[in-house]
């Protein structure tokens, strides 16, 4: 699914994943749901904007499935365990 720019005249650009056959179909701003605009860009210098601008395929996939409330899959943590101290409270 594509990764496409929209603009709110209020809250500035944001980025949005949606099928093509649905890209130019009406969109609201997920901050203040005023109407938002497609921006039209040249293919290869789309800049990402927005909260996840710096994150990596792997954390968008994580924050995607956190958002459809898709259950993770974890494991027990490695590592050495916490050093335990004689005193209690």
């Amino acid at each position: 699914m594509p990764l496409y720019e929209y603009r709110c005249e209020d809250c500035g650009p944001f980025d949005h994943w949606r099928d093509p056959d649905q890209a130019n179909a009406p969109l609201t701003c997920p901050r203040c749901s005023a109407p938002a605009r497609r921006v039209y860009t040249a293919p290869g210098i789309h800049r990402r904007t927005g909260l996840l601008a710096g994150a990596g395929t792997a954390d968008r996939a994580r924050i995607d499935r956190a958002l459809t409330g898709e259950p993770t899959v974890t494991t027990r943590p490695g590592g050495r365990p916490l050093p335990v101290h004689g005193h209690r409270h």
